[in-house]
């Protein structure tokens, strides 16, 4: 999937801003858009400090990015996908049982790609408890010849 994104050091935030940008600039070059998503460049446990995220809106166009916005692409994989139905406050904890419990339990172990949030719809569209939100853990792949469990 190509994205336009921006980048941002520190514990994930507000990301309206982040989005509000996005969408001002696909709306000046007329670029059609398409998914909501930020990726999450941390692991638990992890200081703050060395956490760094993506806010990206899937964007189909060719035309340079203006300063302090990128162009890249967003590559698949396996992942373990858990869809939060709320407010998007229930992120932070919902990716602590992902990883404390459900890891924990399932014999997977967690790649070296970001966890990524696909918003299904959003704030402005639908009230706070009717917020869809996939949560994607990144899974390596199983030796050849093995199974998963889960």
């Amino acid at each position: 999937m190509r994205v336009a994104c921006v980048r941002e050091v520190g514990p994930l935030c507000d990301v309206r801003p982040c989005f509000e940008r996005l969408f001002r600039w696909a709306a000046m070059i007329e670029a059609p858009t398409g998914r909501l998503l930020t990726l999450s460049f941390h692991r638990p446990g992890e200081s703050p400090r060395r956490w760094y995220w993506k806010v990206a809106v899937e964007m189909f166009t060719h035309q340079p990015p203006p300063p302090g916005i990128e162009l890249d692409a967003v590559n698949g994989g396996r992942h373990a996908v858990y869809r939060l139905v709320g407010p998007h406050e229930g992120i932070a904890q919902a990716y602590r049982r992902l990883f404390q419990e459900w890891l924990a339990d399932s014999g997977e172990t967690v790649a070296q790609r970001p966890c990524m949030e696909l918003y299904r719809n959003t704030p402005g569209e639908t009230v706070p408890e009717h917020l869809a939100t996939d949560l994607c853990l990144p899974l390596r792949s199983p030796p050849l010849g093995q199974g998963t469990r889960g």
